[in-house]
């Protein structure tokens, strides 16, 4: 068991469409209301049409060390607007689905 160990496969997890959160971000301010929800593994739709870019490059910086520290991943659905959840949410039939159905193609 070194440094060339297997990694663990991802169990796909399910969640319910009224899980979903979206979200208008407009500045920062709610930086740490969003961190909270990914923490506690509430996946989060993020649109930024509203928003400077410095401030959505800003809340995507940290969210995304955020997700990272929690095993989780940014979505791009369209321009502005992403997806943030666990990786095994993603993998689950009801996230799937979003993503096919609303993604940019």
């Amino acid at each position: 068991m070194g440094m060339f160990s297997k990694k663990n496969k991802i169990t796909a997890t399910d969640v319910d469409f009224d899980d979903l959160i979206f979200y208008r971000v407009t500045d920062s301010k709610g930086i740490y209301d969003f961190a909270e929800k990914i923490m506690h593994r509430l996946p989060i739709v993020l649109n930024f049409s509203d928003c400077l870019i410095s401030e959505a490059n800003e809340v995507l910086m940290f969210l995304s060390g955020v997700l990272y520290a929690c095993d989780g991943e940014i979505v791009k659905i369209q321009d502005k607007i992403y997806l943030m959840a666990q990786k095994s949410d993603l993998i689950g039939p009801t996230l799937t689905k979003f993503i096919n159905d609303y993604k940019k193609k």
